[in-house]
């Protein structure tokens, strides 16, 4: 199958922000890079800039707008009128995008399913299961972004031939600013080691337990600093619980930050620190962040549970720990900053390998690779 035509249906799309969004955003900027005619049929936000943003991009987007459930009737008409009169690879940014396609438009395309792993609950009606198997039945490939979403299809689909692996790409990050190097500086001022975590205020990314084992490790470093950038549903408890330890001297919130402000950040950082956890059905999928952490060089401390396990290589490029105990998180930073050499040198084999596997328009190559390899 020889492809031109490539046509995205999401749901996400920016100018709204959120992680699927802007894997989705990037995926099509990256097929159109390397040399293929991109078309994105998605949702109208609700949030100002968006006709800005969409005039701004090389490739064409399709908006549809209105209540959820005609909006969703809308896009599949609009989709098989457009199946109809073109060759197209398909590409939804899950299940859910392609439920109301009709299995006969696909005979004469690929159709491709993304698979990010919240949305396939471990524990669920027989109802909405039947709902999820029998939509995936229609696709011929679906791309897990790490292997833990993958052992999550496996209740949803009939054959795991389909299911590949495509971990997410990362962008190379902008240069900050001589303002941000300046601010940044000035809130890290003489600490030293920096533990850094960039991510939403919330259980699963374990900022709370990074704060509760701080009193052990300034024991052994005095002046280390905790540097927590965004903002969530655990910022006031989190803030309360620094004075309650008497460590506020020691951590400090940032808040949302820009991009190059999170480059200046990563620059001052010694390990990128998000020992991610499970809550509920609540898993980190696979965690670009710890990519973007990569890219700067700084190997990062995870979470062994999710997809955190294909996106820091344990010993390799940073230290895998359980996100659910504060013993093992002091002991795999602890064990981190006992080292420099070695902890330099798992930040340059984790920058090595975002470089030379994980760029955006590598990823797409990869996909379009996998969708062709049998034919």
């Amino acid at each position: 199958m020889e492809i031109h035509n490539i046509l995205i249906n999401t749901q996400n799309f920016p100018p709204e922000a959120g992680g699927i969004q802007n894997y989705m955003y990037e995926l099509a900027k990256a097929l159109h890079n390397i040399g293929h005619h991109v078309s994105v049929i998605c949702d109208a936000p609700t949030i100002a800039g968006q006709q800005e943003f969409d005039t701004s991009q090389a490739f064409v987007i399709k908006r549809i707008s209105g209540p959820k459930l005609i909006r969703r009737y809308r896009k599949a008409r609009w989709i098989a009128k457009h199946l109809n009169t073109h060759d197209t690879l398909l590409i939804c940014d899950s299940w859910k995008s392609m439920e109301l396609l009709s299995p006969e438009k696909f005979r004469s395309l690929c159709c491709v399913c993304i698979a990010h792993g919240m949305e396939f609950p471990t524990q669920t009606s027989e109802k909405k299961k039947n709902r999820i198997t029998k939509t995936l039945s229609q696709a011929d490939f679906i791309f897990a972004n790490s292997q833990f979403t993958a052992q999550r299809l496996r209740p949803y689909t009939a054959s795991a031939l389909r299911t590949h692996i495509l971990h997410p790409g990362v962008t190379p990050p902008p240069a900050p600013s001589a303002n941000e190097l300046t601010n940044v500086s000035n809130l890290c001022m003489a600490h030293s080691p920096i533990l850094l975590t960039v991510g939403r205020l919330e259980a699963r990314k374990g900022q709370d337990k990074v704060i509760e084992i701080l009193p052990k490790l300034l024991k052994d470093h005095p002046n280390l600093l905790y540097m927590v950038a965004g903002t969530g549903p655990l910022q006031e408890s989190l803030s309360a619980r620094t004075q309650e330890l008497g460590i506020t001297n020691n951590v400090k919130f940032c808040g949302r930050v820009s991009d190059g402000e999170r480059s200046a950040l990563l620059q001052k950082a010694d390990i990128f620190t998000m020992p991610c956890r499970a809550v509920g059905d609540s898993v980190e999928g696979f965690g670009i962040v710890y990519i973007e952490a990569a890219m700067m060089g700084v190997a990062s401390l995870a979470g062994r549970i999710g997809g955190a396990g294909d996106a820091v290589l344990d010993g390799r490029t940073g230290v895998l720990c359980d996100g659910d105990s504060e013993h093992d998180i002091y002991l795999g930073i602890k064990k981190m900053l006992a080292d420099s050499a070695a902890l330099k040198a798992m930040g340059q084999q984790a920058q090595q390998r975002a470089q030379a596997e994980l760029q955006w328009e590598q990823i797409a190559q990869k996909l379009l690779t996998l969708c062709t390899k049998d034919d």
